[in-house]
């Protein structure tokens, strides 16, 4: 039977056995790669991440204590190295990264990600399903930053609003914004190539 993530923490700290520490980056390091390439677009900068997140975790784990979920203290690491990336890339470009978006307070969100047909390809760009992955994946990337760390946290990873608030430091309320303008964004992003008029919205 798999051991708990805070039972690995915990034989590993008093231990110093390591094949705990890499019984956790087997549990969590394709997750870890998935998010950071979904967010940055760039599987460099996400294998980048990866090593970096599980080096700062060794460094840092005698701090954990169990004082929150395991993978929301990891993913927030995993986070905070994704916006160095992005703050770096776009200070090259003479860019600062905006943490501002516009609040809403209606809760009823657009289709996620999830939710997106899988059999309807407008009939001019007949998609097939590895083709409307890359088209998903691709267009996840042109949304703002700060909309597709969270969609990505919350559509892909399954992560609560209030996990993804701890995870990136925001509130719960901005979290429910960032997320409803990005399945916005996206979807309008997704219409020349799925037909939504069978796909039912979300209400969070």
């Amino acid at each position: 039977m798999d051991q708990s993530d805070g039972a690995l923490i915990e034989n590993f700290l008093k231990t110093k056995d390591l094949s705990n520490f890499k019984a956790l980056i087997r549990r969590y390091q394709n997750r870890v790669y998935s998010a950071a390439y979904r967010i940055l677009g760039n599987a460099e900068e996400a294998e980048e991440v990866v090593q970096d997140t599980f080096v700062k975790v060794h460094q840092n784990l005698d701090k954990f204590k169990n004082q929150a979920c395991f993978s929301s203290w990891l993913f927030r690491i995993t986070h905070n190295l994704c916006m160095d990336i992005m703050r770096t890339k776009q200070r090259r470009n003479g860019f600062l990264l905006l943490s501002f978006d516009p609040q809403s307070g209606e809760e009823d969100s657009p289709t996620k990600i999830g939710d997106l047909p899988d059999e309807m390809p407008n009939p001019a760009q007949q998609l097939d399903s590895e083709e409307q992955g890359q088209v998903i994946a691709e267009s996840i990337t042109k949304l703002p930053d700060y909309q597709r760390t969270v969609l990505v946290l919350h559509d892909l990873e399954g992560f609560s609003y209030q996990e993804i608030a701890d995870i990136t430091g925001a509130s719960i309320g901005t979290v429910r914004s960032r997320l409803h303008y990005g399945r916005i964004k996206l979807r309008e992003l997704l219409e020349p190539y799925f037909s939504f008029s069978t796909v039912s919205t979300v209400s969070r």
